[in-house]
């Protein structure tokens, strides 16, 4: 019986206690490139008859970070922001905007961003963490001064203002008025951490999400919804 040119198989793999299924499809024309493409979240990988069954779902799992991302991209068409791979030629996101990231392999770990792009010059590992201290960096210099302006226009007084690493909330008000706020918002636009101060500082008059609340943040900032939408929609692309 002779080999068709081209057939599909399904196959799966779990990464990161996610399941991750692909279709391998195998051409008598290809012969030694892998291909790896993702469409309305169907993974295929596209290859010669020869390759092994152990030889694709090495490849799968070695871009299995990527293919997630990548998936998760495709599933919501209206986010602006891209997940970061920290690769050389990808992107960094910044401001609500993504920047053209480059890695120059040498070992003095400095970030420098100008031209609109990032240069980092480290080896690959360090990369996000480099990235994420610059963000430290940055966070006050353009954080303070939204909150000099809410807080004269609300009349409040911020006890403190603490910039963390969160992974389910965009900031918080303590009942000792000190104000946390996550540091992935430098990667929104301006106008969306504003919203998030102007949030917390809110929460310093109004401790819940009553109808008072609301009327505060509406009538310092009438198209927040917009914002709210912005972070629903890119949130997790951030985070």
């Amino acid at each position: 019986m002779s080999v068709p040119s081209s057939f599909n198989l399904k196959h799966k793999i779990i990464y990161d206690n996610n399941v991750l299924e692909f279709q391998i499809i195998r051409t008598q024309r290809r012969r030694t490139t892998n291909e790896i493409l993702i469409e309305y979240g169907n993974v295929s990988v596209r290859t010669s008859t020869s390759t092994s069954l152990k030889e694709i779902e090495s490849l799968v799992s070695k871009k299995a970070k990527w293919i997630l991302q990548k998936i998760k991209e495709q599933d919501n068409p209206d986010a602006i922001i891209k997940v970061p791979n920290y690769q050389n030629n990808s992107t960094l996101p910044y401001l609500g905007k993504n920047y053209r990231l480059r890695i120059i392999g040498y070992d003095s770990n400095l970030l420098s961003f100008s031209n609109n792009e990032f240069i980092i010059y480290t080896n690959r590992k360090n990369v996000k963490r480099i990235y994420e201290q610059w963000l430290f960096g940055m966070a006050y210099p353009i954080i303070t001064p939204l909150i000099v302006k809410y807080s004269k226009l609300l009349n409040v007084s911020p006890k403190k203002i603490l910039l963390k690493k969160l992974k389910s909330r965009w900031g918080s008000a303590t009942y000792r008025n000190i104000i946390n706020l996550n540091i992935h918002l430098l990667k929104a636009p301006l106008n969306v951490i504003e919203y998030v101060v102007l949030h917390e500082l809110s929460h310093l008059i109004e401790r819940n999400h009553s109808k008072r609340f609301w009327k505060i943040v509406s009538d310092n900032m009438n198209d927040y919804k917009s914002k709210i939408r912005w972070l629903k929609v890119n949130g997790s692309y951030i985070i």
